[in-house]
């Protein structure tokens, strides 16, 4: 991890209420959270749905189980 990676990573722990489980820090360690990225799901359909490449990638996860296979 470079300095000004973990620089970026104290500052945001100092800053305390962005450190919860769903906080994420992204570019140039902007961090979005509950705090400050408002949820704006309104009900079924309506929340963040995966799409294109990376949903291909999720399906092909290596060693997961076919959901029609469970009982």
């Amino acid at each position: 991890m470079s300095p000004r990676t973990c620089l970026i990573f104290r500052k945001a722990k100092l800053t305390g209420d962005y450190l919860h489980t769903s906080a994420i820090i992204v570019g140039e360690g902007q961090v979005l959270s509950a705090v400050n990225d408002v949820n704006d799901y309104a009900g079924p359909a309506t929340g963040y749905r995966l799409q294109g490449e990376r949903w291909e990638e999720i399906k092909n996860i290596p060693g997961a189980l076919d959901p029609n296979e469970l009982g």
